[in-house]
């Protein structure tokens, strides 16, 4: 009965702990689309201004220095998730402040003023290519530039505006530049970037009733920007 018993016992299934269940680690990616908010210093650059004829050819040059500071939205398409290659397209438009104004003492009659100002709106859409290495995007950056420039010119006597002319004209270029990105959480990232925007040559008319002609000018700006941002994107696929 013995030997009977345990072989019967060995016959009986084994009782096994069930398999603890498999739990997918998610891999983080760039994918998806995202709003924020960027400032920028303007940390160099220059405006060239030219009179044109009938006027006498008189160039200028002065350096510009200034803000921009706004809202960006855009999407990123990463091919594969973790690392690999990151893909997108990105807006942004803010407001800006720089420029730079020159003045010129006139002996015994007071003084003249030219200045070259964007007080205004300053938008970019750029295409953007980089490489994800997990948390951390770095990447190259370029597209299409506008904004508005106004530019003017005048004579005061100690206490008196003698007579200005101002002149506003919306400007059109490009813009280059790279930087990277690091997420904080699945959602939320900072980024740093450098930008360098260069705008087309336009002429500015300064209609003056007391003169028989018009007087114009051309200008151009270029500028070099350091941006910080902070984006917040949306997990619509993960």
């Amino acid at each position: 009965m013995a030997l009977t018993g345990s072989a019967l016992a060995a016959d009986l299934p084994m009782r096994r702990e069930a398999p603890a269940p498999y739990v997918a680690v998610p891999v983080f990616t760039w994918t998806g689309f995202y709003v924020g908010i960027h400032g920028s210093g303007i940390v160099s650059g220059d405006v060239r201004g030219t009179t044109l004829a009938p006027l006498p050819v008189i160039g200028l040059e002065a350096n510009v220095g200034g803000f921009v500071a706004g809202g960006t939205v855009g999407y990123n398409y990463q091919f594969s998730p973790g690392d690999g290659f990151v893909v997108g397209v990105e807006g942004d438009i803010g407001f800006a402040d720089f420029g730079n104004r020159v003045r010129a003492t006139i002996p015994g009659a007071g003084s003249a003023f030219a200045r070259a100002e964007v007080q205004d709106y300053f938008a970019t859409i750029r295409g953007r290519i980089g490489y994800a290495f997990g948390p951390l995007l770095v990447y190259a950056t370029g597209g299409a530039a506008f904004t508005e420039l106004n530019i003017g010119a005048g004579i005061t006597a100690p206490g008196l505006l003698v007579g200005s002319i101002n002149s506003r004209r919306s400007l059109d270029g490009f813009t280059v530049g790279g930087g990277f990105e690091y997420a904080l959480t699945p959602s939320i990232s900072m980024k740093a970037e450098y930008l360098y925007t260069e705008f087309d040559r336009q002429v500015f008319s300064f209609p003056v009733p007391a003169l028989a002609v018009v007087p114009r000018a051309s200008a151009e700006i270029d500028i070099h920007q350091l941006k910080v941002g902070l984006n917040y994107r949306f997990n619509l696929f993960n």
